[in-house]
C-alpha cells in the first residue's frame, strides 16, 4: 500500500531517474523547493552571487562593461547590472520550474549556450560561477547532502547542455 500511495504522491516511482535529465522526482523536488527562497528575492541573491564570482576571480568582471570599472557599492547601484542579475536568476528559474519537461530545459540552455559562445565565454567562467553558486547554497541556505547532491545533477544536466553549443 505505502509503494502505491507514495507512487501516487510523487506522480511515478520518485527515485527513478529521468532519461533525459538525470534528476529523479524526489531530486527535481529538492531543487525546486530549495530554490525557492532563492528566487523570492532574484535580486540580491544574484546580485550577491555576482559580486563573490567577481571576487573569486576579478577577471570575470570583464566581461561586464557597466561595471568592468566599478568597485562594489557602484556595481550594487548599476540598473544595467542589476537587470543582468535577474535576467541571469531568471534563466535560472526558468530552467527549475520546467524540470518536469527536461527536453524543453534542454532547447533553454542550449541557446543560453549560443549567445554565450558568440560572446567567446569559456566554460572556465562557467565552473567558477557554479562553485560560488554551489558554495552560498550550501553554506548560507544549509542544504543537506541529498539536496546538494539533486543541486550537482541539475548542474550538470544543464550545464551539458550549455556546453554543447558554446
Amino acid at each position: 500500500m505505502g509503494q502505491v500511495v507514495s507512487r501516487w504522491w510523487w506522480g511515478g516511482d520518485p527515485d527513478a531517474a529521468s532519461p533525459v535529465s538525470g534528476l529523479t522526482l524526489r531530486q527535481v523536488y529538492h531543487v525546486q523547493s530549495t530554490w525557492r527562497p532563492v528566487a523570492a528575492d532574484a535580486g540580491k541573491y544574484g546580485m550577491e552571487l555576482f559580486l563573490r564570482l567577481f571576487r573569486a576571480d576579478p577577471e570575470t568582471k570583464t566581461f561586464f562593461k557597466a561595471v568592468r570599472d566599478l568597485d562594489e557599492d557602484k556595481i550594487r547601484g548599476s540598473y544595467q547590472f542589476k537587470a543582468h542579475t535577474i535576467n541571469f536568476m531568471s534563466a535560472i528559474s526558468l530552467a527549475v520550474d520546467n524540470l518536469g519537461q527536461p527536453e524543453v530545459v534542454v532547447a533553454m540552455m542550449e541557446k543560453l549556450g549560443q549567445s554565450h559562445g558568440n560572446r567567446k565565454i569559456s566554460t572556465k567562467y562557467f565552473h567558477e560561477t557554479r562553485d560560488v553558486l554551489v558554495d552560498m547554497l550550501k553554506n548560507d541556505f544549509k542544504l543537506t547532502i541529498e539536496q546538494m547532491k539533486a543541486w550537482e545533477i541539475f548542474i550538470t544536466f544543464i550545464y551539458k547542455h550549455i556546453f554543447d553549443k558554446l
